[in-house]
């Protein structure tokens, strides 16, 4: 039996993953997976690193380089588009 994070982790460590991918792999509300993340951030366990794949504007190709939170930018700050792919997250052993 294996808790949340713990399913959070093996998927991340398969395969880079958005919170929404995590949310209907688990049957999860976002807002819920992202709390989960959020932990795993700041602890991902012994020989163990969190890895963002930072969000990106669809218009304009804007990276969201600097950005640390977990949730998805509304809009971008170049083109004001709004249209932002979600940033992913992976589990990567040292």
């Amino acid at each position: 039996m294996t808790t949340t994070r713990q399913a959070i982790k093996e998927l991340l460590l398969e395969q880079p993953l958005s919170s929404l991918e995590l949310s209907q792999h688990l049957g999860l509300p976002e807002k819920e997976v992202l709390d989960h993340l959020a932990h795993i951030a700041k602890a991902p366990g012994q020989g163990h690193r969190f890895h963002i794949i930072p969000a990106a504007c669809k218009h304009c190709g804007f990276v969201f380089k600097k950005r640390e939170r977990l949730t998805i930018p509304s809009r971008c700050p170049i083109c004001k588009g709004e249209s932002i792919r979600r940033p992913r997250f992976a589990v990567v052993r040292n």
